[in-house]
């Protein structure tokens, strides 16, 4: 009877021991799944609107570059996410150290930011460009005559003049004996006839009144109207450029011109740290929205933020008002960050680097930033 009882509780231990096994068997699974990819089911992502990389669609839906980048990346690995708003790269920045987010799809790759956060593999260069307002819109044909009035254009006709004195005497010269009868008399009226001359050769006006005969003459000549058309044709450009591109652009027409002048950037942004590094005077925006706004109104001279977003920005919502300066500065790389020691980086970037080598992100590149792109 005792045997009996001893062999059933020992039954009972044994049950009872499998039993505990197989549920910290069960138990461990899905936590060494989870070790194992160090990706949760469902990611956070957090993001604010920053087009043409994060934009929001008539009804609501989100869309962009680095939308669909994020996309492509999550379907490979597998996994849902889930997108917040913020209103300011801090507060997303904040979200993440916190462990709030899981992901910022689209930031830049700064000293600042590498203390305290993980970046992705990057997946696009920029830099920072000049917005300024087109002149010629406000101040129409008053500002067409006050550069015929500038002291470059003033410059230009004295060359001019000068280039005619100098041909008009050297045809004088060889004509005024042999030729008397259109560059004779005295000398006064016979180098009148020779800048007469070289003002009408040059315009290809030639009325035929003043001819050289001589053969200095001629060379002279042969020489002049070559030489005019090549003038003319500067002179011509040279005008151009001083009525329209110097209208177009005002007073700024590089970073060179930005000490000088009324300048905003976006707040504690990477461009403003760099102009104030530079000795530049910076009034901080809150977004890019409002400060191209104040430049449109005259209450600033430039706006400085990342050259695709200002593109963008200019083209779609002040084409007739605003233009981006051609050359950017303070460059840098664009990336998705997440927080420090994070499991999710490696699989991160082994998608990452398949969606990026797909012809696919050709496409959607050229699609939202343009083929040159």
């Amino acid at each position: 009877m005792e045997r009996r009882k001893t062999d059933s509780n020992s039954s009972i231990g044994t049950i009872a021991f499998i039993a505990t096994i197989c549920f910290f068997i069960l138990s461990a699974v899905p936590t060494f799944a989870q070790d194992k990819s160090g990706v949760s089911e469902k990611l956070i992502v957090g993001t604010m609107i920053l087009p043409p990389f994060v934009m929001k669609g008539p009804s609501g839906e989100w869309e962009g570059l680095s939308i669909e980048l994020l996309q492509a990346v999550t379907l490979d690995m597998g996994i849902d996410y889930e997108l917040r708003e913020y209103n300011s790269t801090d507060y997303l920045k904040d979200a993440v150290v916190n462990e709030e987010l899981d992901l910022i799809p689209v930031i830049g790759v700064t000293e600042k930011y590498e203390r305290i956060l993980d970046f992705s593999n990057s997946y696009y260069r920029s830099g920072a460009a000049i917005a300024v307002k087109i002149e010629g819109n406000m101040h129409g044909w008053s500002r067409v005559v006050e550069r015929f009035f500038s002291m470059h254009f003033f410059k230009l006709i004295c060359l001019l003049v000068l280039l005619w004195m100098v041909a008009g005497t050297l045809v004088w010269f060889f004509e005024s004996r042999r030729n008397n009868e259109m560059f004779g008399d005295r000398i006064v009226k016979g180098l009148g006839h020779g800048i007469w001359w070289a003002a009408v050769t040059m315009t290809t006006v030639g009325y035929g009144d003043k001819t050289p005969k001589t053969f200095g003459g001629k060379v002279v000549a042969i020489f002049w109207m070559f030489a005019s058309i090549i003038l003319i044709s500067s002179f011509t450009a040279a005008i151009t450029t001083s009525l329209t591109i110097g209208n177009l652009r005002g007073n700024v027409r590089g970073f060179h011109d930005l000490p000088n002048v009324r300048v905003g950037s976006l707040a504690l942004s990477e461009p403003l740290k760099y102009l104030t590094e530079n000795g530049i005077t910076v009034m901080p925006f809150r977004n890019i929205q409002d400060g191209l706004q104040a430049l449109s109104e005259n209450k600033l001279d430039a706006f400085i933020a990342d050259e695709i977003i200002l593109k963008h920005l200019v083209k779609t919502e002040y084409p007739a008002h605003l233009h981006v300066l051609a050359g950017t500065f303070d460059h840098y790389f664009i990336s998705m960050a997440i927080p420090q020691g994070s499991r999710l980086r490696e699989p991160l970037n082994m998608a990452l680097n398949r969606a990026i080598k797909n012809e696919k992100w050709d496409m959607l590149v050229k699609q939202y930033l343009g083929s040159a792109s």
